[in-house]
């Protein structure tokens, strides 16, 4: 199954944003449904990227303090 994702062009040409940050960012696009919401685990996204899961945690809070994404639990939302 191929998977795609969209990806706000803001989040790909914001210079503060970490490159890491900008590529799991990308990942869990190809995660959203239509609503723009996902569930993978951190440890998914963490074997995705080939980084540790405390890595992922604080890029996950890089991008929710810029505003690209909100968590909820285990629920992501991408802005």
């Amino acid at each position: 199954m191929k998977r795609f994702g969209i990806v706000n062009s803001n989040v790909v040409t914001d210079p503060e944003l970490s490159l890491q940050a900008k590529g799991i960012y990308a990942i869990i696009c190809t995660y959203c449904n239509s609503n723009r919401t996902c569930y993978p685990s951190i440890a998914t996204i963490a074997d995705l990227c080939d980084v540790s899961t405390r890595t992922v945690d604080r890029k996950l809070k890089e991008l929710k303090n810029k505003g690209y994404l909100e968590r909820n639990g285990k629920i992501i939302k991408v802005l």
